[in-house]
């Protein structure tokens, strides 16, 4: 066959060439061979040797085993393959469970465990995490659902990824029918407690729970300082405060109200408790040191008076300092009959949140920066020589606490009481907290007193007090590609739980079992609750697959070990 196609075409071939005559000489066949090419391994120089036989052959057998280093080293070092498992895998996948603080939870003062919450609502458990909260604060519904600006939401993960975070003021709001923890019988130590703020409340309610008794004195005829006496009805209804306060009794009955503390009262309470714990918070307001400074009304005292019914203001009211407390006295302004409301700052109105918006929407114009000079009849005059008129004027820049009721053992800066990280004062038998340490927000009071209520326990326990040791967790470890990012708000608490992405917390979704390629991971139970996702590391190859899927974070790829370690 192939001579015969060969003939034929020879003969087309030297036609179109013009040699037919040429085509008698060059068709014998015995002038002809048939050669055929050789593939590409036939025509290399020498056979291949591959890396075992070179380690067999020639390494091993001219230096000893092991080569160079033998005398060293007994590892095995036979060729690795391409794909590698156990001990040869370069990375591999760490299952580090509640190893890390969920922003959420590290963005509170407090030390709510806001996503713990949200699993518990997601396992049909309403109650329980309604009633979990009581552990950390006595006011889950009054800060937590009305006074609080939700810093957990603003540290939210979606937040942070442009989404709409979780609305945990309506579970704040829901704590209000939390049930009171069943408390531990008395240790026999006691603990006197100067304030029934919130940072008061908060450290008696603290004791209480781990057992010690705490006596709580205060000042004025009501418990609760500004909650009760400055925060404006608007923000908060009355019967929530009544209810929590209610709540707090029945855990603290020894409650002494109208109690005034002078220095020698303080040392007494240094013989008759194990420790003192200032929370008198800062009732003392600042004043500018300029003429007319007589007319200025101060805003807590504005407030407090406002709120008994005791207020009254004229049509134009001019507020000097622009922080959250002037845009409350803003409103409790407008609610009172003023028309034309005047915030002025030295700076950018640190203001923010509800009670910013608040004074927005009643008309309250922000002006700054604005310096002033004197107060007079017409209003405020500042220092460029414009008058702002005001029939009222109204001082917020600030207040201090009163510490004239302090030993000498007690050292104090800047009109502030000077505590460590765990609010222990420069005498060891007195703690402070609250305002009376550093001006901040409600959350922050009640956090303060649970921090000092847990060194006091270490400290009567015999220990060293601890702090809160865990990290953040990293936010990039998230995946909130799993989640709508349409979804503006939310219709109740249960579907809050579920776009809850679970930050640093195993939600049991499964997704790292499905996607890994090798089948590696696998769950094991443990106890009442309880998962652990185990990988068997013959069968993983260190992929990554697991850590980059897992929506929360669960999964950390790591580098291994290095061989002989």
């Amino acid at each position: 066959d192939d001579w015969l196609w060969l003939s034929e075409n020879l003969r087309m071939f030297l036609q179109r060439v013009n040699r037919a005559p040429l085509y008698d000489e060059l068709a014998e066949r015995d002038q002809w061979q048939m050669l055929e090419a050789r593939t590409p391994f036939e025509r290399g120089a020498r056979a291949r040797r591959s890396m075992s036989d070179f380690c067999q052959d020639v390494w091993d057998k001219e230096l000893g085993l092991g080569g160079l280093i033998g005398d060293l080293t007994d590892l095995d070092r036979s060729p690795i393959p391409l794909i590698t498992t156990g001990e040869l895998r370069r990375f591999v996948p760490v299952w580090e469970n509640q190893e890390y603080l969920p922003p959420c939870e590290a963005s509170c003062p407090t030390g709510i465990p806001v996503q713990k919450r949200w699993s518990l609502i997601r396992e049909g458990r309403v109650d329980e995490a309604v009633d979990l909260a009581l552990t950390y604060t006595p006011f889950p519904a009054t800060v937590c659902g009305y006074l609080c600006p939700n810093l957990c939401m603003q540290g939210c993960t979606r937040q942070w990824a442009g989404m709409t975070p979780v609305d945990v003021g309506s579970l704040g709001r829901a704590s209000i029918e939390a049930t009171l923890p069943e408390l531990p019988p008395l240790s026999g130590h006691r603990i006197a407690v100067i304030g029934g703020g919130p940072s008061g409340m908060s450290v008696a309610w603290q004791l209480r729970q781990h057992g010690h008794e705490a006596v709580l004195y205060d000042l004025e005829k009501k418990l609760g300082g500004k909650i009760t006496s400055l925060v404006p009805r608007s923000r908060i209804p009355d019967e929530i405060i009544n209810a929590e306060l209610e709540r707090v009794r029945e855990s603290l009955p020894h409650i002494h109200l109208q109690q005034k503390f002078g220095i020698e009262e303080v040392g007494q309470l240094k013989e008759d408790y194990d420790f003192v714990i200032i929370a008198v918070g800062a009732q003392k307001p600042r004043i500018l040191p300029v003429p007319g400074k007589e007319r200025m009304i101060p805003a807590l005292q504005f407030l407090k008076d406002s709120k008994a019914d005791k207020a009254e203001v004229g049509k134009t009211v001019v507020i000097i300092g622009a922080g959250n407390v002037g845009c409350d006295a803003a409103t409790e302004a407008h609610r009172l009959g003023a028309e034309d409301i005047t915030l002025i700052d030295i700076q950018t109105p640190l203001s923010f949140g509800a009670e910013r918006e608040a004074a927005e929407e009643i008309g309250a114009k922000f002006r700054w920066p604005c310096f002033t000079k004197q107060v007079t009849e017409e209003g405020v005059e500042l220092t460029t020589g414009e008058i702002i008129p005001a029939d009222t004027v109204i001082i917020s820049i600030g207040d201090q606490p009163d510490l004239d009721f302090l030993p000498d053992t007690v050292k104090t800066s800047q009109g502030f009481i000077e505590a460590n990280d765990i609010y222990q004062t420069t005498d060891p038998q007195i703690f402070a907290i609250g305002d009376a340490v550093k001006l901040g927000l409600f959350t922050d009071a009640v956090g303060a007193g649970r921090q000092a209520a847990r060194a006091i326990n270490d400290i009567l326990a015999g220990k060293r007090p601890r702090g809160d040791t865990h990290q953040i967790i990293d936010r990039s470890r998230i995946k909130l590609e799993y989640f709508d990012p349409r979804l503006q708000s939310f219709e109740s608490i249960e579907q809050c739980s579920t776009e809850c992405s679970s930050c640093g917390s195993c939600r049991d979704c499964g997704v790292c079992i499905t996607i890994c390629p090798k089948g590696a991971i696998s769950k094991q139970e443990e106890g009442e609750n309880g998962l652990e996702m185990v990988v068997d590391a013959d069968l993983c190859i260190g992929c990554g697959f697991c850590a980059g899927a897992c929506p929360c974070g669960i999964w950390n790829l790591v580098e291994n070990d290095p061989l002989g370690a």
